[in-house]
């Protein structure tokens, strides 16, 4: 999953003693880059692993536990739940701050049972209670990128330290930034305006007042690709600062993320309840909205509080296209293993709460999905047809393969390559008007091709670039995605001739077109497809009618499941093809009612006999839209049963031993319950499913 922004906040991670650190780690997984390092790590260490490493999912839950419950508020939660539940509160130490007491109790529930009705009440009252992190978006005018990251880290220190100055918040400002994939994150650890509470210092038993200033954490977050500026400031009056600081550092202009705004909620004012329903994601159930603020006209600012705001609004007869929606609260059904709602606050123009920071991209595609979320232009798009003859600069190829770039470069698709021109780092649009000429060993001129723009004098670094190698990408692309028979080695046509893609008892001959195909193309596949139907692969951003059926990606290298739903979509085939081919991402249950048979992990349950009760039971936990009780379960698989709920809990136990050998004979380890208990008597399905 992506690493939520909330979980870099390096004040939080550094108020934890690395003793605490290291006690989390043994108990959820050490991260790689720790591993060898144990008994000798700082935090800056675990700042980094956490920024780099995978991380295991028990690691992710920790990490959710120290921002959600790392506060007073949190602690607060916690104690008042352990005196509902009458546990004596020395069950965990006292004795420590309460980002450090989090993880303690994280690391305490896990061991006491007792302890996890604990955690799951203070969660809730956190969530509900609206300590959530937030954030703001702004877009740039433009989306562009930006260099010497070094230099622009000590500007914004700079800057910082400046306002800082002025605002009476202190002279400690400690700046850290590191860039991933064309995305920023900046780092920044400040003081804040002096405290002196009143205090019981340890072995005293006198009042005293304790000067300081507490250190705030906040993390800036920038997106090349599409211009967006992500602000989470522990205190909002530092968001329009950081707004300007960030222009006027990284563009030198003060007004650069003075864009559009980054969400809106006329959605809904248009279409209602329809908007939140029509979100089409596999991994998101039910949404509907609990709050709003609806402004009408200069004098009425009414505010809805109901567990349905579109039913109250529509008792009232009130036409939410008078007025116009300037604050929201949803709740979304995310499917999974927890089962309680994900709170979202939105307030246009630019700001978005979560409550569950490790659902924050999840909730990020549901607003794009819904309209919520309007997202900056994006930059021109390149393909392999625009970058034909394939020589470039590294940062060209990494904007249009963005993270495999590096991968592909270890595997020889790229090879290092000496340019002959480059373009003036002032003037990229003029194209590449530098040619370069040597000088001596590792020096060279750039002769200018055009008056406006100077000569000058060019590095060897200057000139580096990598060259495409169209045979090894055609045998890339055939690992990626999973192709081992038929195909040809590129002849120096527009076209990558791939292979037969196998599904089930059906073939598809696969063509990648590198280049615009040339007329006749169609013959000249066909003529090596065996009379197998051939696709033809095509980047989103082309336009182009073929002979063949086309597949249209989205991405230079697309994945194997966008390939093969787009395949048997273009030929025709989807009505005779196993459902686990044709499955959206993240289907982790399928269904085939048509050929009766169903996978879980794509991992084929070959021991579930068709129409008989455990295939049954499946496929209606499969079909189900929320919890089922064992009687309904029963009164579908054996309406006749005297006992209402043997028939359920006979297939489920009979579901668990099948799927429990299906896993063994495929050499898996897996020990979840895709059906786990829903209250008294009840069942819920807690995998993402898909049934055709």
């Amino acid at each position: 999953m992506t690493l939520p922004l909330a979980f870099l906040d390096v004040a939080a991670i550094e108020e934890v003693t690395v003793d605490v650190w290291t006690e989390v780690f043994e108990a959820t997984g050490w991260p790689l880059s720790l591993a060898e390092k144990k008994g000798s790590i700082g935090h800056a260490d675990i700042v980094e692993a956490l920024r780099k490493d995978p991380l295991t999912d028990e690691l992710l839950h920790a990490l959710e536990t120290l921002n959600e419950l790392g506060s007073d508020a949190g602690r607060d939660a916690i104690v008042a739940a352990m005196n509902d539940r009458h546990i004596p509160l020395d069950t965990i130490s006292q004795n420590s701050g309460e980002r450090e007491f989090s993880l303690r109790f994280y690391l305490a529930q896990r061991k006491d049972a007792a302890l996890v009705d604990v955690f799951a009440r203070a969660q809730i009252q956190i969530q509900e209670g609206g300590d959530q992190k937030r954030y703001n978006d702004f877009l740039g005018k433009d989306a562009r990128s930006f260099a010497n990251l070094s230099a622009k880290i000590d500007a914004l220190r700079e800057h910082v330290l400046e306002h800082c100055k002025k605002s009476d918040l202190g002279e400690h400002v400690h700046v850290q930034a590191f860039e991933d994939d064309g995305v920023f994150v900046f780092n920044v650890l400040r003081s804040h305006h002096t405290r002196k509470p009143l205090a019981v210092v340890a072995g005293q038993a006198a009042r005293a007042t304790i000067q300081y200033r507490p250190v705030h954490a906040d993390i800036l977050r920038y997106e090349a690709s599409v211009g967006r500026l992500r602000i989470a400031a522990r205190a909002t009056s530092m968001v329009n600062f950081y707004r300007r600081a960030l222009g006027a550092v990284l563009f030198g202009d003060q007004a650069f993320f003075d864009g559009n705004s980054v969400c809106s909620l006329d959605v809904i004012t248009q279409c209602g309840r329809s908007a939140l329903e029509n979100h089409n994601l596999l991994c998101v159930g039910r949404v509907w909205m609990t709050e709003c603020l609806w402004e009408r006209g200069d004098r009425n600012l009414l505010f809805f509080r109901s567990n349905d705001c579109f039913r109250s609004i529509e008792e009232l007869n009130l036409t939410l296209t008078e007025g116009r929606l300037l604050q929201a609260k949803l709740k979304v059904e995310v499917i999974g293993k927890s089962t309680r709602p994900v709170t979202v606050n939105i307030r246009i123009p630019s700001r978005i709460e979560v409550s569950q920071k490790s659902h924050e991209h999840l909730i990020e595609t549901l607003l794009k999905a819904v309209g919520i979320y309007n997202a900056a232009p994006p930059a021109s798009t390149v393909s392999f047809w625009l970058l034909y003859p394939w020589r470039h600069p590294i940062a060209v190829w990494r904007t249009l393969l963005g993270k495999d770039t590096d991968e592909l470069i270890q595997n020889g698709v790229l090879n290092p390559t000496r340019l002959e021109s480059v373009a003036a780092a002032e003037n990229t649009a003029a194209g590449r008007v530098l040619s370069a000429h040597p000088l001596s060993e590792g020096e060279y001129y750039g002769v200018s091709q055009a008056g406006e723009i100077p000569s000058r004098t060019l590095s060897a670094t200057d000139l580096d670039g990598f060259e495409l190698m169209p045979e090894k990408l055609r045998l890339y692309l055939r690992s990626r995605l999973g192709i081992f028979n038929g195909g040809s080695v590129w002849d120096g046509s527009e076209t990558l001739d791939l292979g037969f893609l196998e599904l089930g008892v059906h073939k598809i001959h696969m063509v990648y077109a590198l280049r615009q195909p040339a007329t006749g193309v169609g013959d000249h596949m066909r003529a090596h497809s065996g009379g197998v139907p051939s696709v033809l692969l095509i980047q989103a951003c082309e336009i182009y009618k073929s002979e063949l059926a086309i597949v249209s990606i989205d991405s230079a290298l697309p994945t194997k499941k966008d390939v093969i739903r787009g395949a048997i979509n273009a030929s025709s085939l989807a009505e005779s093809t196993p459902a686990i081919y044709c499955c959206p991402d993240g289907a982790r249950l399928v269904v085939d009612t048509r050929l009766k048979k169903i996978w879980i992990d794509d991992v084929e349950l070959t021991g579930l006999q068709p129409d008989f009760h455990p295939f049954r039971f499946v496929e209606a936990m499969a079909r189900s839209q929320g919890p089922m009780s064992s009687e309904q379960l029963s009164s579908i698989l054996s309406p006749g049963s005297l006992d209402g709920s043997l028939p359920a809990r006979q297939a489920k136990n009979q579901v668990k031993k099948v799927i429990a050998a299906a896993m063994s004979g495929a050499g898996r380890n897996f020990d979840e319950d895709p059906f786990p208990p829903a209250g008294q008597g009840c069942y819920r399905c807690a995998f993402p499913a898909y049934v055709v």
